[in-house]
């Protein structure tokens, strides 16, 4: 049993956290898993739609006429550290050295960062050639992982150098996202809007990049703004005796409450036409064209449907059951969504309210690629308290020791890489509080470990899962070609091909 003593309440209260919202923690902390009511995977013949070539003109031109007009941005998630990227070697620093860390060392040559490691052994008069040549590894790592070098295990992969090009020039992320987003949301006056989620602590170095940067945008705007993952969002934890955790001092534990806190964030971007995507998705060369493509056809397929749900937003007063008819089969084709049932014997009044605000919501279409065995989640009918609707679910969301949940769960066709394009705002033209259409019971409880002893934290409902369920939601098959994401260091290696001319891609 839980009490707060005056204390505690004056310390939860600095970081914004009421009691009555730590008691409605720990209640779910004490609790078990809610888990998704996945009834069966989204496939190309149900739920995910594949843009046809005759459809291509139109829904590109849709994207050019907003691009133009300056509605649209990108908003990259890039709040986490890269510790996981670099497991194998810190596995090899304890006497580890397994064949992922092998393969890093032995091709450290060819990695993006290796002109900037080897800078900081000349700084310090070390030699790293004869290092790799004795294979001598231990001070590599150290200066890869550590704040005496690079600190790349601590630094977010936003900061990472992700890309090398012919002339050993090499990139990080942080640059690459904000070069596709020149081809991507640039407006007639030049303008490119992106927002990244990021640590405090590392802003000033992602400034300094952008700085420099501008010099090779020298015609265009950059407006890049970023913010920090609320405090108000943390949560606490208990111990596995449902005691509350303390830090050393004995003030309550407090932690970020997962990827799907970043909702406040995105809601306080303020954006029109927002494109979501990974930081650690960077597209090599020879796949930019397509990827480009893609992500613009996201853009158009949001358009058109933005247009005809604004369409009959607009017209509410003057519906006749005609229009509603024609309501209903909108849902159905582009929505998956048969809303007959739910008006049936419903009178006019109440219809046009129900069908309102049915309506008028966020908008997200997400772009799907065909799954052949990659971690992550996919796409799914799922049956909530508001009905049956496509969600993005994650395996943390599905009981797997559920026979009949696993299979259905394993029989998806697709998976999400995240390239969400989505509509924020309304057909009066202001934004969504996106507060409104969170599933708040979609939350997770991980088991993690805080000095040395198994806890029990409370992950808030997922960015694209649980804090985006009550928005539209279509899915939109997108080619392999578009996925390209680094999550071990070796998949630096992927990042290569790359055209000598920078102008190429500038």
């Amino acid at each position: 049993m839980n009490s707060f003593t005056e204390k505690d309440i004056s310390d939860l209260e600095r970081s914004n956290i009421s009691e009555t919202e730590a008691v409605d923690q720990i209640e779910k902390l004490s609790g078990n898993n809610r888990y998704s009511e996945i009834l069966y995977p989204a496939t190309l013949s149900n739920g995910i739609k594949k843009i046809n070539e005759e459809e291509k003109n139109d829904l590109l031109k849709l994207y050019e006429n907003a691009k133009a007009s300056g509605r649209m941005s990108k908003f990259i998630p890039a709040s986490g550290a890269a510790t996981r990227m670099f497991n194998s070697l810190i596995k090899a620093l304890n006497g580890d050295l397994d064949s992922s860390a092998k393969t890093t060392m032995e091709n450290i040559k060819d990695m993006p960062f290796f002109n900037d490691l080897n800078n900081v052994f000349l700084f310090r008069n070390l030699d790293i050639e004869n290092m790799i040549a004795e294979k001598d590894w231990n001070q590599i790592i150290e200066c890869i992982l550590y704040e005496k070098g690079l600190n790349y295990a601590n630094k977010p992969k936003a900061l990472l150098k992700f890309t090398k090009y012919d002339d050993n020039i090499s990139r990080t992320a942080l640059e690459e996202h904000i070069i596709e987003a020149k081809s991507l949301v640039m407006s007639e006056e030049r303008r490119i809007k992106v927002h990244f989620t990021f640590p405090e602590m590392f802003i000033k170095q992602a400034e300094d990049i952008i700085e420099n940067l501008r010099d090779q945008f020298p015609s265009s705007l950059l407006s890049i703004d970023f913010s920090v993952q609320d405090r108000t969002t943390d949560t606490i934890s208990l111990h596995t005796d449902g005691t509350l955790v303390r830090k050393d001092n004995g003030e309550i534990l407090t932690r970020p409450g997962g990827h799907g806190a970043l909702i406040k964030n995105l809601n306080d971007h303020k954006g029109d036409l927002v494109l979501i995507k990974n930081i650690d998705n960077i597209v090599n060369s020879d796949h930019r064209e397509i990827s480009d493509e893609y992500n613009k056809l996201l853009f158009g397929y949001l358009l058109k449907l933005e247009s005809t749900i604004r369409f009959f937003t607009d017209n509410m007063e003057t519906f006749t059951y005609d229009i509603i008819d024609q309501v209903n089969a909108f849902s159905k084709e582009y929505l998956f969504t048969d809303i007959e049932d739910m008006i049936k014997d419903t009178r006019l009044p109440a219809l046009k309210k129900f069908i309102y605000d049915f309506l008028n919501r966020p908008i997200r279409v997400c772009g799907m690629i065909e799954n052949t065995g990659e971690p992550g989640g996919g796409p799914f009918f799922v049956r909530n308290r508001n009905g049956v609707s496509l969600q993005i679910v994650e395996s943390s969301q599905v009981d797997l020791q559920d026979p009949e949940k696993k299979k259905i769960f394993d029989s998806s066709t697709h998976f999400n890489p995240v390239n969400i394009a989505c509509s924020l705002k309304d057909h009066r033209g202001r934004n969504y509080e996106l507060d409104d259409f969170i599933d708040k019971d979609s939350y997770f409880i991980a088991e993690k470990t805080w000095n040395g002893k198994s806890i029990r934290v409370l992950e808030r409902p997922g960015l694209w899962n649980g804090a985006m369920s009550k928005w539209l939601t279509v899915f939109v098959e997108l080619p392999r070609e578009v996925f390209c994401p680094a999550k071990t260091v070796n998949d630096l290696l992927k990042k290569e091909r790359f055209p000598k001319d920078l102008l190429d891609i500038i």
